[in-house]
């Protein structure tokens, strides 16, 4: 996840007023919908979920939210950018639909950049590369001593073609100069399963998929994706620590409305949200469900949608990743 500058959430909720350009009494006055693009019960529905129940409590109108999943995050989204701009929707958007699918996609439904205008930053969750107990591989530089010596021989499941874990994975093999085959599977439950039963040598999953098995003895963690350790496997070094300087590959969740909501709305809505990341206890509420809570202003987190598709569009560009 890119690097935002050092603040604490207090300072900026305390300053977070200031976003607003204008005051907007008059909102909400009714309902607030925030768009999930994924199931019930998964990390971004369950962190949409947290801020929607203390969103209601500080603007004292219901905030619902709405799951609308299917097609890699697309249904939501594109439903989301058809919205009026009005600050009654809000997406729950994510580095997957904001700049993964943008890089391997070639007629994707909605303008990440220009369909939406950004809120706020409020969390990144690592991955991690985990291989069985009984596996050989004891460390990062293991695999790739092995991968490099049995090229292509090695293989390693991921909750699917295109998803954040494919492309960090992807990222790896890249920096690292090595062959592993991808093994893609339709979520992260039987990605892990099959990597815990031997049908697969590693697999890239997210920290908080893997997080029983490995704290259960059943798997060992090697690294995370992240620019610092994660919180929930705070004994794991991040790739770059074990030698891949510069590898960062955790994904990223923050709020966004459609593009043309008055600018009052959004900085009323910053407002709240920072204030909400204040509050004791709220980040360790957000940790437990395996992501890294953090807060941005609207401008910080425009300014790293557009660097994260060109990111990616060279990971996937060399990698042959393309999907209709």
């Amino acid at each position: 996840m890119p690097q935002l500058p050092r603040r604490s959430l207090l300072a900026l909720a305390v300053l977070a007023p200031g976003f607003a350009f204008a005051q907007t009494p008059a909102w909400p006055s009714r309902a607030i919908r925030i768009i999930v693009p994924y199931p019930p019960g998964a990390g971004t529905d369950l962190l949409a979920r947290a801020y929607g129940q203390k969103l209601t409590e500080l603007l004292g109108q219901p905030v619902v939210i709405e799951n609308r999943a299917g097609a890699s995050g697309m249904i939501g989204t594109e439903a989301a950018a058809r919205s009026p701009a009005d600050g009654y929707t809000i997406l729950m958007a994510n580095s997957s639909v904001l700049a993964i699918n943008p890089a391997i996609r070639a007629n994707l439904p909605y303008d990440p950049v220009g369909g939406f205008d950004p809120v706020a930053l409020v969390g990144a969750n690592d991955a991690a590369l985990v291989v069985r107990t009984a596996s050989p591989f004891r460390s990062v530089a293991e695999v790739i001593a092995a991968a490099k010596a049995r090229p292509g021989q090695l293989s390693y499941s991921s909750a699917g073609t295109g998803t954040s874990t494919h492309m960090a994975a992807e990222f790896f093999k890249q920096m690292a100069g090595v062959d592993i085959l991808h093994v893609p599977y339709r979520g992260s439950p039987q990605a892990v399963t099959d990597m815990l039963g031997g049908q697969v040598d590693m697999t890239f999953n997210t920290v908080n998929s893997v997080m029983t098995p490995v704290r259960d003895g059943a798997a060992r963690a090697l690294a995370t994706t992240g620019a610092t350790r994660d919180p929930l496997l705070p004994d794991v070094p991040t790739f770059a620590e074990v030698g891949l300087t510069g590898y960062r590959a955790s994904g990223w969740l923050g709020f966004v409305v459609p593009a043309g909501t008055p600018p009052g709305i959004i900085g009323e809505l910053a407002s709240a949200i920072a204030q909400i990341a204040a509050q004791p206890g709220f980040a360790e509420r957000i940790a437990a469900i395996g992501i890294k809570p953090t807060i941005s202003t609207p401008a910080e987190f425009r300014a790293i949608i557009a660097p994260e598709i060109a990111r990616w569009t060279e990971v996937a560009r060399l990698a042959g990743v393309q999907v209709e």
